[in-house]
C-alpha cells in the first residue's frame, strides 16, 4: 500500500485531556475493558438531584453509536458508574443527565472539553479511529456527532493534526472514514479548491480499492459543494453500472417513484422496490443505513393509497416487512383518522386495526427509530417506541369498546404495566375502566381507578366512580385518600415543574368585556389569586384542559381569595358569545366565569389582552394558563398535557406557592 500524499503540514500539538474535576476513576481506558467512574454533582448543574443518567457516545470502527450507562447513587451528590467497552472502541465520551428526555439539564463539562477518552490496546496503542474521532468529535461547528458540545470547539490546525495522525497509522482504512478526510480538506482549503479533490481523487483510485462509498463521497462533493455536474454525473453512472443494487441505485429508484403520481403504477413499483432493497439490507449495511427513511416515506403513500381504496387484504399483507415506526404510521395515519373523523364504518377497519396491533406487537423492541443518526439511546429510543404504542393501542381499545369486543379487550389490557407510560392517557385510562366494568372485572376496574389516581391521568367521571368506592365521610378525607394514592415521586416532579414555571413580571393594567359586554378592569382585582385561561372556541386542547380546570375551579369554590377567569381571545370577541354559550352550557361548564379579548388596534384580530402577555412569554400559543396578584403575573404555562387531575394539580400548587409569598 502507498502511503497517502499527506497535504499539510504536522502541527507541534500534544495529546492530552482537559480538566474534568466532577468526574474521577477514568485512567489510560483500555478497549475490551470495564470501565469505572466516578461522579460528583457538588458544584455542578446537576447538584442535588435525586435521579441522573448516564450516556456514553462511542467511536468503534469509524461509527457512531450511544449507549446507557449503568449509575448507582452511592451519597447525595455523588454516583458510580460502569460500562463495558467493546474491543473496537477507539474512543468515548460521557454525558450526565437529569430530568426528562424533552427537558434534560446536562452536564459533559462542555466549556473544558467533555468528559472524552480515547482507548488503548493491549500493547499500549491508539486504536483505528482513535486520532480520527479524538479531532473530529470535539470540533462540533464542521463535524456534527450528536448533540455533546455546545460551547467547545477546537481550532482547525488540530483538526488537521489528528486527522493526518490518522492518516499516518492506519492510512489503509481510508475507505471508510474518505468523507471525514475530505471535510477535514474543505476545512482547511476551502470547499471550492477543484484541483486539490481531483488530486486526491486520482490519488485515492490508484492507492486504494474503490469502494461505492468513496465514488458517492467525491460524486457529493462535484456536485454540491464544485457545482460540476457534469464530473458529478460520470461519477454516478460508473457507480449505477458497478453496484446495480448499491445505494446509489436505491436512492435513484426512491426518487423515481416519489415523482409518481398515485395510482396502480406507483404500487407496483413501490412493491419492486421493497423486494429488490429489501430493509434489512438498508439498516445491515453501515453506509446505506440513513436510507432508512425510504421506506418509511413509501410505505406511508402506499398504506393510505390501499386505505383509501378499500383494498385492505392488499395493505394487510404487506405488514409483515414493515417496522414498528412505520407500522404506527400507517394506524395514526389511517386507522386513527377514519376512526376519529368517521371516514369508515368501524366494522370495516377493525380487521385492517388488528393486523397492524399485531404487527406492533411483534415489533415492539426493534428500535427502529434509532437507525439513521445519534439521536437517542436504546433506553431512550425504547421509551419513544412504547409511548407510540400505548398510543396505538389505546385508539384500538376504543375501537373496541365501541364494537362491543370486550372479550379481545381484556386480552390486549394484558400489555399495560403498572407505569407512568401506562397510564400516561386519561381517555384511554377511562375507556380501560370502562372496558372491566362492562366486563364484570370490578376489583381490576378499582385498580385502574387508583393507578390512575397514583399516575396523575384520572378524568372527572373516574374519580366520581372512584368516590363513590371510597365513600368517604367528607371532601377533606377523600382529598387525604387520593393525595395518599399519588406517588410521592410524581409528586415532587410535579411540585418542582410548576416551581420552574413561577415567575415575577408586571402586567400593564387591562380590559376585558364580559359576558353582558361589561368592562372588567385588570385595577379591579386588587388582592385576589388570578388565574387566567386564555382560550379559544376553535382551540381543541383548550376545551380539552376544562375538564381540569373544573376540578380547579371547583376545589376553590369557597375560597374569596382565589378567582379564574377563562378569556376567550384570537376568536370572535363578544361576538362569539353565542357559540361560547353554547359549548360552554352543553358540556356542563356553565358556572365558568368567562371574559372576551377586544380588538387589537389596527388589527382585526381580537387579541388585545393576550398579546400584552404574549410578549412576555415570547408566544402567542394557546391554551395559556397565566396567574396573577397585584399587577403581577406569578405564574404562566402553556399546552395541555392530557390529564384533567394532574392540570388541577399543576394549579392548586402554583395557588398555594403563590399565597405563601
Amino acid at each position: 500500500m502507498k502511503k497517502l500524499l499527506v497535504l499539510f503540514v504536522f502541527c507541534a500539538y500534544v495529546f492530552s485531556g482537559y480538566a474534568q474535576s466532577r468526574l474521577s476513576g477514568i485512567e489510560k481506558p483500555q478497549a475490551g475493558s470495564l470501565i469505572s467512574f466516578n461522579y460528583q454533582a457538588t458544584g455542578g448543574p446537576l447538584e442535588n438531584h435525586d435521579t441522573l443518567s448516564c450516556t456514553v457516545y462511542l467511536y468503534e470502527d469509524y461509527l457512531w453509536r450511544m449507549d446507557d450507562v449503568t449509575l448507582t447513587r452511592v451519597e447525595k451528590n455523588q454516583w458510580k458508574g460502569t460500562y463495558q467497552l467493546s474491543d473496537n472502541c477507539a474512543l468515548f465520551a460521557l454525558s450526565f443527565l437529569a430530568g426528562e428526555m424533552w427537558n434534560r439539564i446536562i452536564d459533559n463539562n462542555d466549556e473544558n472539553g467533555g468528559y472524552v477518552f480515547t482507548t488503548l490496546d493491549t500493547q499500549g496503542k491508539m486504536l483505528p479511529g482513535g486520532y480520527l474521532g479524538w479531532g473530529t468529535f470535539r470540533k462540533p461547528s464542521c463535524f456534527h456527532i450528536g448533540n455533546y458540545f455546545q460551547k467547545f470547539d477546537i481550532q482547525d490546525e488540530a483538526v488537521e493534526m489528528w486527522t493526518t495522525k490518522e492518516m499516518e497509522h492506519y492510512a489503509a482504512n481510508l475507505p471508510k472514514f474518505v468523507d471525514i478526510y475530505m471535510n477535514m480538506v474543505a476545512l482547511r482549503m476551502g470547499e471550492k479548491n477543484k484541483k486539490a479533490v481531483d488530486f486526491l481523487f486520482q490519488k485515492i483510485n490508484k492507492e486504494f480499492a474503490v469502494t461505492e462509498f468513496i465514488y458517492t463521497t467525491f460524486e457529493n462533493i462535484y456536485r454540491f459543494k464544485l457545482q460540476d455536474k457534469e464530473k458529478a454525473d460520470s461519477i454516478k453512472a460508473i457507480v449505477l453500472k458497478q453496484y446495480p443494487n448499491g445505494f446509489t441505485a436505491r436512492a435513484q429508484m426512491f426518487h423515481q417513484i416519489e415523482a409518481m403520481p398515485l395510482g396502480e403504477e406507483r404500487l407496483t413499483q413501490t412493491e419492486g422496490f421493497f423486494k429488490k432493497y429489501p430493509y434489512e439490507d438498508c439498516v445491515n449495511d453501515r453506509f446505506s443505513k440513513q436510507q432508512a427513511y425510504m421506506y418509511y416515506n413509501l410505505t406511508r403513500v402506499y398504506a393510505s393509497t390501499l386505505f383509501d381504496g378499500k383494498r385492505y387484504d392488499r395493505l394487510m399483507a404487506a405488514l409483515p416487512s414493515m417496522n414498528f415506526v412505520t407500522l404506527s404510521e400507517v394506524f395514526r395515519w389511517n386507522i386513527f383518522r377514519a376512526y376519529k373523523l368517521r371516514l369508515a364504518k368501524n366494522d370495516s377497519i377493525y380487521p385492517v386495526a388488528k393486523a397492524l396491533m399485531e404487527q406492533l406487537v411483534l415489533k415492539r423492541n426493534d428500535l427502529s427509530n434509532n437507525t439513521e443518526e445519534l439521536r437517542y439511546t436504546p433506553k431512550e429510543a425504547q421509551v419513544l417506541l412504547d409511548i407510540q404504542f400505548y398510543e396505538r393501542l389505546g385508539i384500538y381499545l376504543q375501537l373496541l369498546k365501541d364494537l362491543n369486543r370486550t372479550e379481545e379487550a381484556l386480552t390486549w389490557l394484558t400489555y399495560y404495566r403498572d407505569d407512568q407510560l401506562s397510564y400516561a392517557d386519561a381517555t384511554v385510562n377511562q375507556t380501560r375502566y370502562d372496558i372491566l366494568v362492562t366486563a364484570g372485572k370490578d376489583e381490576q376496574a378499582l385498580d385502574v381507578l387508583k393507578k390512575s389516581v397514583k399516575y396523575n391521568t384520572i378524568t372527572t367521571e373516574m374519580m366520581a366512580a372512584l368516590r363513590k368506592e371510597v365513600k368517604p365521610v367528607s371532601d377533606a378525607e377523600f382529598k387525604t385518600y387520593l393525595d395518599n394514592l399519588k406517588g410521592v415521586a410524581l409528586k415532587k416532579a410535579l411540585y418542582e415543574e410548576v416551581k420552574s414555571h413561577m415567575t415575577d413580571v408586571e402586567i400593564p393594567s387591562f380590559e376585558l368585556l364580559d359576558m353582558n359586554g361589561n368592562i372588567v378592569k385588570s385595577d379591579s382585582f386588587k388582592d385576589k389569586i388570578v388565574v387566567i385561561d386564555f382560550w379559544a372556541n376553535w382551540c381543541a386542547p383548550c376545551k380539552r384542559a376544562f375538564e381540569g380546570m373544573k376540578i380547579a375551579v371547583d376545589a376553590y369554590a369557597n375560597d374569596s381569595d382565589v378567582v379564574f377567569y377563562f378569556v376567550n381571545t384570537m376568536d370572535f370577541g363578544i361576538k362569539g358569545k353565542p357559540a361560547v354559550e353554547k359549548y360552554l352550557n352543553n358540556n356542563g361548564y356553565s358556572h365558568f366565569k368567562v371574559l372576551f379579548d377586544t380588538l387589537k388596534e389596527g388589527t382585526k384580530s381580537y387579541n388585545q389582552t393576550f398579546s400584552i402577555f404574549s410578549q412576555k412569554f415570547n408566544s402567542s400559543g394557546i391554551p395559556r394558563k397565566v396567574i396573577l396578584k397585584n399587577g403581577r403575573m406569578l405564574y404562566t404555562a402553556e399546552g395541555y398535557s392530557g390529564s384533567p387531575s394532574q392540570l388541577a394539580d399543576e394549579i392548586s400548587y402554583a395557588v398555594e406557592l403563590i399565597r405563601k409569598r
